[in-house]
């Protein structure tokens, strides 16, 4: 695929005016969704091939979540589109002042590996949405749903439009020399910055979509059963594999024992039904990333857990103790394996997740109302959970975006609308009366007169 030649025809199609219509980007939605519900099972196979992910992993954290964020969309867009009326001031008076939301033009999505349906379509319905063409690139991580998407994209939209381009890490380069209007990458820290800094060749404005290490604080006053189950969920969820899953818990000393067994007995449920095999649960996405982990576990010594099966690529989950420089607590982990600290004071541990970098989600485990909100006001990160992990993703109305390392800017709901448009001032003067006392020449009867109506 000739790459310069398809941007240039989606700035030239996105100029004819055609996407600015409201009725075309409802029309749009509509085939999007039509696409993934027609196609539902295709895609959650494509997955399964990829890495084994469970179908109802798949469907009820890829499928159902980009279809209930169309929905969304489709229910609110034409509120969001209007021009927004605001206040106009004493300078400005007499005048009508409203913004305008506009799309930024021709935009590049580069999806992941991870979540490879959700994490390349739910940025695209914000992109659809405020009226821009789209250039989609899926991971190569994840080949089979990567042709599927591409397959579904061409068949039913014009390219000019929308178009799905399919390579690796070079095919990325090469989009990101080109002068897009507008970035949305979801991956590494790591890839994030090259984007950014590829980005700023162009001082194309980008959205950043990130991770880090995500802490889970159980507070001794949390209820143990709970909070280890659904710890545990975040974790068993893809095999880790999720920018939000919890990366280490902080574990207060009173109830380490009680947590310990309470996991025991979680993962002891969650793994007991293998009956379906491997479709129980989902692979590591390839042999380097389970090297990478396993190399992990051969340093650490496993609470639970531990073992590793290379033929399947699955790692159990696994617990271990840790402290704050082990090598666990470095990197994020992105895997099903949960290093565990052990603290005595609150403050002291808000100070030690203060000086980590932002982390893209927080759970927190407690009843205590002072404690949340000593949490949320002291700890900076992205977003997260009181008494649960991940399902804050699950809500349209939060934004979902991280802070510092962890990402740039946020999109979910009306979040993705505004993401994809840019904002613009209109300040409409009536022709009459025409004030003459702004205009020169000056003198001190005027300024006088200014500092009477701003003193």
């Amino acid at each position: 695929m000739n790459i310069p030649e398809l941007v240039s025809s989606q700035k030239e199609h996105f100029h004819t005016g055609e996407t600015l219509e409201l009725p075309f980007r409802l029309q749009q939605l509509q085939t999007l969704r039509d696409l993934v519900s027609d196609n539902h099972d295709l895609l959650c196979d494509a997955v399964y091939r990829d890495f084994g992910k469970p179908e109802f992993e798949v469907y009820t954290n890829e499928i159902a979540v980009v279809l209930q964020e169309i929905d969304t969309h489709l229910k609110n867009l034409r509120d969001w589109a209007k021009p927004e009326s605001v206040k106009g001031s004493k300078l400005t008076f007499p005048s009508r002042n409203k913004i305008y939301s506009q799309p930024y033009g021709a935009v590049l999505i580069i999806g992941t590996w991870n979540y490879p349906v959700q994490l390349l379509l739910l940025p695209l319905i914000g992109a659809i949405s405020a009226g821009n063409c789209t250039i989609l690139k899926p991971s190569e991580l994840a080949p089979e749903t990567s042709r599927a998407i591409t397959g579904l994209i061409s068949d039913r939209f014009n390219r000019n439009y929308l178009a799905s381009v399919e390579g690796d890490a070079g095919t990325s380069r090469e989009l990101l020399k080109e002068a897009f209007n507008y970035i949305f990458f979801t991956g590494s820290t790591r890839v994030g910055k090259i984007v950014m800094q590829a980005a700023a060749e162009n001082l194309t404005p980008v959205t950043l979509e990130l991770g880090g290490k995500s802490p889970a604080i159980i507070h001794k006053d949390a209820e143990i059963e709970i909070a280890a189950r659904r710890i545990w969920w975040g974790k068993y969820v893809n095999a880790g594999q999720t920018c939000v899953a919890p990366d280490f818990a902080a574990v207060h000393r009173d109830v380490e024992d009680s947590f310990i067994r309470y996991s025991e007995k979680v993962i002891g449920e969650f793994m007991a039904d293998r009956t379906n095999g491997i479709k129980a649960y989902s692979r590591i996405i390839n042999e380097n990333h389970f090297n990478r982990l396993t190399n992990m576990l051969s340093k650490s010594e496993p609470v639970i857990g531990g073992e590793a099966d290379p033929n399947s690529r699955q790692i159990a989950p696994t617990m271990v103790r840790a402290g704050w420089d082990h090598p666990l607590m470095e990197d994020e982990i992105f895997g099903p394996i949960l290093p565990y600290i052990v603290y005595d004071d609150l403050n002291d541990l808000n100070q030690r997740l203060r000086d980590m970098p932002s982390p893209l989600a927080l759970y927190l485990f407690t009843k205590n109302n002072d404690i949340k909100n000593t949490v949320i006001r002291d700890v900076p990160f992205g977003g997260g959970c009181i008494n649960d992990t991940l399902t804050h993703l699950g809500n349209s109305n939060l934004p979902f975006g991280g802070v510092g390392l962890s990402g740039i800017g946020n999109y979910h709901g009306k979040f993705s609308f505004d993401t994809f448009s840019y904002k613009k001032s209109i300040l409409d003067k009536p022709v009459w009366p025409d004030l003459t006392f702004r205009y020169p020449p000056y003198s001190g009867i005027k300024l006088n007169l200014f500092k009477k109506i701003f003193s």
